[in-house]
């Protein structure tokens, strides 16, 4: 029965697999497709270190904006 389940999930471990074969071709190829992908995760990473440092200097800020205080 295990054996059932584990050959189930294999094909998108491969299908994953081969995905991650393809970027990284194109990404060695410095292609249209591969610069636009470095350009979204650079943003992305800006984006979530931007979050990041501004939960830091607001979080509290903004929690507690979420409980009320009085009655």
């Amino acid at each position: 029965a295990m054996a059932a389940v584990a050959a189930g999930w294999q094909p998108p471990w491969r299908a994953l697999a081969a995905l991650g074969r393809e970027l990284a071709a194109e990404w060695a190829a410095q292609d249209v497709r591969a610069a636009l992908c470095q350009l979204l995760l650079l943003w992305l990473g800006l984006s979530l270190l931007g979050v990041r440092l501004a939960w830091r200097a607001y979080g509290g800020a903004v929690a507690a904006l979420c409980y009320r205080t009085g009655p």
